[in-house]
Protein backbone atom coordinates (compact mmCIF):
# COMPACT_ATOMS: atom_id res chain seq x y z
CA UNK A 1 0.00 0.00 0.00
CA UNK A 2 2.68 2.25 0.73
CA UNK A 3 4.69 1.48 -2.65
CA UNK A 4 0.84 2.58 -4.18
CA UNK A 5 0.76 5.91 -2.20
CA UNK A 6 4.40 6.64 -3.27
CA UNK A 7 3.44 6.25 -7.14
CA UNK A 8 0.50 8.27 -6.43
CA UNK A 9 2.58 10.76 -5.08
CA UNK A 10 5.60 11.09 -7.07
CA UNK A 11 6.32 14.62 -6.22
CA UNK A 12 5.50 15.47 -3.10
CA UNK A 13 5.58 19.81 -2.45
CA UNK A 14 3.95 20.40 0.77
CA UNK A 15 1.43 23.23 0.09
CA UNK A 16 -1.72 23.92 0.97
CA UNK A 17 -3.19 22.42 -2.05
CA UNK A 18 -1.88 19.18 -1.24
CA UNK A 19 -3.21 19.14 2.47
CA UNK A 20 -6.64 19.13 1.27
CA UNK A 21 -5.83 16.81 -1.11
CA UNK A 22 -4.68 15.04 1.83
CA UNK A 23 -7.80 15.64 3.79
CA UNK A 24 -10.17 14.88 0.98
CA UNK A 25 -8.28 11.39 0.79
CA UNK A 26 -8.99 10.75 4.28
CA UNK A 27 -12.24 11.99 4.37
CA UNK A 28 -12.94 9.12 1.33
CA UNK A 29 -11.07 6.77 3.46
CA UNK A 30 -13.39 7.20 6.10
CA UNK A 31 -16.69 7.14 4.33
CA UNK A 32 -15.15 4.00 2.76
CA UNK A 33 -14.63 2.68 6.50
CA UNK A 34 -18.39 3.45 7.15
CA UNK A 35 -19.64 1.80 4.49
CA UNK A 36 -17.42 -1.29 4.71
CA UNK A 37 -18.84 -1.47 8.29
CA UNK A 38 -22.17 -1.47 7.31
CA UNK A 39 -22.07 -3.58 4.97
CA UNK A 40 -20.06 -6.30 6.75
CA UNK A 41 -23.13 -5.80 9.50
CA UNK A 42 -25.45 -7.02 6.91
CA UNK A 43 -23.63 -9.40 5.28
CA UNK A 44 -23.26 -10.83 8.75
CA UNK A 45 -27.01 -10.68 9.30
CA UNK A 46 -28.10 -12.07 6.50
CA UNK A 47 -25.67 -14.85 6.67
CA UNK A 48 -27.38 -15.62 10.31
CA UNK A 49 -31.05 -16.06 8.32
CA UNK A 50 -29.31 -18.06 5.81
CA UNK A 51 -28.31 -20.47 8.49
CA UNK A 52 -31.60 -20.41 10.25
CA UNK A 53 -33.70 -20.81 7.09
CA UNK A 54 -31.42 -23.61 6.26
CA UNK A 55 -32.29 -25.26 9.54
CA UNK A 56 -35.96 -24.32 9.34
CA UNK A 57 -35.85 -26.08 5.83
CA UNK A 58 -34.25 -29.31 7.11
CA UNK A 59 -36.58 -29.06 10.16
CA UNK A 60 -39.47 -29.21 7.43
CA UNK A 61 -38.15 -31.73 5.48
CA UNK A 62 -37.71 -34.25 8.49
CA UNK A 63 -41.17 -33.90 9.22
CA UNK A 64 -42.17 -34.77 5.66
CA UNK A 65 -40.51 -37.52 6.13
CA UNK A 66 -41.62 -38.76 9.18
CA UNK A 67 -45.05 -38.32 8.23
CA UNK A 68 -45.25 -39.28 4.61
CA UNK A 69 -41.80 -41.53 4.16
CA UNK A 70 -43.49 -45.12 5.10
CA UNK A 71 -44.57 -47.54 2.80
CA UNK A 72 -47.61 -48.26 4.70
CA UNK A 73 -51.37 -47.31 2.75
CA UNK A 74 -51.83 -44.48 5.23
CA UNK A 75 -48.53 -42.81 3.89
CA UNK A 76 -49.70 -43.36 0.61
CA UNK A 77 -52.83 -41.63 1.26
CA UNK A 78 -51.84 -38.28 2.18
CA UNK A 79 -49.40 -38.48 -1.03
CA UNK A 80 -45.96 -39.87 0.85
CA UNK A 81 -43.83 -40.19 -2.87
CA UNK A 82 -45.03 -36.74 -3.37
CA UNK A 83 -43.71 -35.33 0.17
CA UNK A 84 -40.43 -37.42 -0.19
CA UNK A 85 -39.48 -35.67 -3.21
CA UNK A 86 -40.85 -32.36 -1.71
CA UNK A 87 -37.79 -33.41 1.08
CA UNK A 88 -35.35 -34.04 -1.28
CA UNK A 89 -35.56 -31.04 -2.77
CA UNK A 90 -35.97 -28.83 0.43
CA UNK A 91 -32.28 -30.72 1.26
CA UNK A 92 -30.92 -29.53 -1.64
CA UNK A 93 -32.32 -26.10 -1.36
CA UNK A 94 -30.98 -25.66 2.04
CA UNK A 95 -27.51 -27.13 0.44
CA UNK A 96 -27.17 -24.25 -2.09
CA UNK A 97 -28.45 -21.68 0.78
CA UNK A 98 -25.35 -23.08 2.80
CA UNK A 99 -22.40 -22.89 -0.18
CA UNK A 100 -24.23 -18.82 -0.97
CA UNK A 101 -23.48 -18.71 3.35
CA UNK A 102 -20.26 -19.74 3.11
CA UNK A 103 -19.11 -17.53 0.09
CA UNK A 104 -21.36 -14.77 1.34
CA UNK A 105 -18.98 -15.17 4.47
CA UNK A 106 -15.44 -15.90 2.95
CA UNK A 107 -15.41 -13.75 -0.19
CA UNK A 108 -16.76 -10.74 1.14
CA UNK A 109 -17.31 -10.64 4.40
CA UNK A 110 -13.94 -11.84 5.29
CA UNK A 111 -12.08 -9.55 2.61
CA UNK A 112 -14.34 -6.48 3.94
CA UNK A 113 -12.95 -6.78 7.34
CA UNK A 114 -9.47 -6.95 6.10
CA UNK A 115 -9.55 -4.37 4.40
CA UNK A 116 -11.69 -1.98 7.18
CA UNK A 117 -9.57 -2.93 9.91
CA UNK A 118 -5.86 -3.45 8.44
CA UNK A 119 -5.39 -1.04 4.87
CA UNK A 120 -7.48 1.59 5.93
CA UNK A 121 -5.73 1.95 9.42
CA UNK A 122 -2.57 2.22 7.26
CA UNK A 123 -3.87 5.13 5.90
CA UNK A 124 -4.01 6.62 9.54
CA UNK A 125 -0.83 5.27 10.48
CA UNK A 126 0.39 6.98 7.75
CA UNK A 127 -0.93 10.62 8.61
CA UNK A 128 0.52 9.99 11.66
CA UNK A 129 4.05 9.49 10.74
CA UNK A 130 3.29 12.75 8.14
CA UNK A 131 2.29 14.31 11.12
CA UNK A 132 5.58 13.63 12.97
CA UNK A 133 7.63 14.27 10.17
CA UNK A 134 6.55 17.37 9.55
CA UNK A 135 6.35 18.24 12.96
CA UNK A 136 10.63 17.44 12.91
CA UNK A 137 10.70 19.56 9.43
CA UNK A 138 9.26 22.37 11.42
CA UNK A 139 11.57 22.28 14.57
CA UNK A 140 14.74 22.37 12.17
CA UNK A 141 13.67 24.65 9.80
CA UNK A 142 12.88 27.46 12.73
CA UNK A 143 16.38 26.65 13.87
CA UNK A 144 18.07 27.37 10.81
CA UNK A 145 15.75 30.17 10.31
CA UNK A 146 17.20 31.53 13.45
CA UNK A 147 20.79 31.70 12.02
CA UNK A 148 22.23 34.54 11.52
CA UNK A 149 24.50 34.98 8.29
CA UNK A 150 27.71 35.39 10.69
CA UNK A 151 26.84 32.26 11.76
CA UNK A 152 30.26 29.94 11.25
CA UNK A 153 29.80 27.38 8.88
CA UNK A 154 30.95 24.64 10.93
CA UNK A 155 28.53 25.09 13.66
CA UNK A 156 25.49 25.23 10.90
CA UNK A 157 27.15 22.16 10.02
CA UNK A 158 27.18 20.56 13.42
CA UNK A 159 23.77 21.24 13.56
CA UNK A 160 22.52 19.54 10.19
CA UNK A 161 24.33 16.60 11.11
CA UNK A 162 22.48 16.63 14.70
CA UNK A 163 19.10 17.62 13.44
CA UNK A 164 18.57 15.30 10.46
CA UNK A 165 15.29 13.60 10.99
CA UNK A 166 14.68 9.61 9.64
CA UNK A 167 12.50 8.91 6.28
CA UNK A 168 9.42 8.84 6.50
Amino acid sequence: MQQEAMMYFSKLDDSPMFRQQIQCLEEIAETLRERGSKFYKGCRKYTEGLTEANERDAAFASSLESFGGGPDPISMAFGGPDMIKFAVVLREIGTYKESLRSKIEHTLSDRLIRFTNMELQDIKEARKRFDKADAVYSQIRDKFLSLRKSTRTEIAAAMEERDVPGTL
